[in-house]
């Protein structure tokens, strides 16, 4: 048997069903319009973040202050964020970051650069943007209970698709005070390509608490100042990469088992080397590249070898299953900067057949992957390469 629903009773369950959902972008709006309503507001903010390459959560509490100023085109105001080691102050025309260990100061233009820096400023522009997406793509998820006290868990999802069979994703939660309107918690989930075309995702929190409204003795933020015993952070002087044609340098390197290491073993081989760290967002976007080139290349004489001056063998180890990282690791020492000179993390030496300096490459950048697969069809379709493999001890 077949049951049909009277049209008038599907009509009034659709329209209540559009009206929950319109309600859910609504509790945005209202949130948003209530951070603006202040004219000044200061509350403390606790930053947790987690990349998909560490293990634990970073935190950093933040003692926020902020003068809502709707007329400033940047941010919606200015701000003063402090935190153990650095502050932060955006006054409309630039943000200067103190660092309170070293007494350094950065200048920038934007109002928002990384986490600690996305205040609710940030957050009710956000708001107003994620109202406005399909209501299909913001749901009211179950309330969630603190001392007894229920607030709203709202869900809006910007963006959910597959891209190269990896899913990408940016979704942000948000538990509202259902009687001040005013968010106590902000999660933002989110995996995609990072600048550098490498694959990375991210969460990011914040908790809020101690909030304080329109205080009399606020201070005046519309001059960001920078203390007169501030600088700014000296300039190293710059690396010189070791030229093209160089003898590579023996490098002091041990496997993961504690082996050894014997460049001179490599005689007749293209090699790479990558010199790595643990927790540097952009050797992720290189291991995720070399693992690439590995497979293209592997059987025509190309060998990949990961050199890590500063992190343990555990790191290591986690490291590499993590990424699924298919070429050999080595822990190493600091020293091996003066054999081979680099200014950062990651660095490359290309070494050709016989042994020499073929190619330097400073950092991971989007354009690196090609360069190198030029360079290396290059080498491999070269008849040089069967002179005495010239390494240096």
């Amino acid at each position: 048997m077949r049951l049909s629903m009277p049209n008038k009773f599907s009509s009034i369950l659709f329209c209540s069903l559009l009206g929950f959902v319109e309600a859910n972008a609504q509790t945005l709006q209202k949130s948003a319009l209530k951070i603006r309503s202040f004219k000044n507001l200061s509350y403390s903010d606790i930053v947790r973040t987690k990349f998909h390459f560490q293990d634990d959560f970073s935190a950093d509490t933040l003692k926020s202050q902020l003068f809502l100023l709707p007329t400033e085109p940047v941010g919606g105001g200015y701000y003063l964020l402090k935190s153990s080691d650095a502050s932060y102050a955006f006054d409309g025309n630039k943000m200067v970051r103190l660092n309170l260990r070293d007494s350094t100061y950065t200048v920038q233009k934007e109002s928002v650069d990384g986490q600690n820096t996305r205040t609710l400023l940030y957050w009710a522009q956000s708001m107003d943007k994620l109202s406005h997406l399909p209501l299909t793509k913001i749901s009211q998820l179950q309330d969630t209970v603190i001392n007894n006290i229920p607030y709203t868990n709202i869900s809006a999802i910007k963006t959910d698709t597959i891209v190269n069979n990896i899913r990408q994703y940016n979704a942000t939660h948000f538990i509202i005070d259902k009687k001040s309107n005013l968010p106590i918690h902000i999660t933002r989930q989110m995996k995609g390509n990072a600048d550098d075309g490498s694959i990375f995702s991210l969460i990011e929190s914040h908790t809020y608490s101690d909030y304080q409204f329109d205080k009399k003795n606020f201070p005046d933020l519309s001059i960001a100042m920078i203390p007169t015993h501030f600088r700014i952070p000296p300039k190293g002087k710059p690396v010189v990469f070791l030229p093209k044609g160089t003898p590579a340098p023996a490098i002091k390197a041990f496997d993961l088992s504690g082996n050894a290491f014997d460049l001179k073993k490599l005689k007749g081989k293209l090699v790479l080397l990558n010199f790595s760290l643990i927790g540097c967002p952009h050797c992720v976007g290189a291991a995720q590249m070399l693992n690439r080139l590995h497979e293209k290349y592997k059987e025509k004489g190309l060998v990949i070898v990961n050199i890590y001056p500063v992190d343990q063998k555990e790191a290591i180890i986690k490291f590499d299953h993590r990424e699924n990282v298919k070429t050999p690791s080595y822990t190493s020492e600091k020293a091996v900067q003066v054999a081979y000179p680099y200014d950062g993390y990651p660095s490359f030496y290309l070494l050709d057949k016989n042994g020499l300096v073929a190619q330097s490459y400073n950092g991971y950048y989007k354009d690196l992957e090609l360069e190198l697969t030029e360079r290396l069809k290059a080498s491999i379709n070269s008849r040089e390469g069967n002179a005495s493999f010239g390494f240096t001890n």
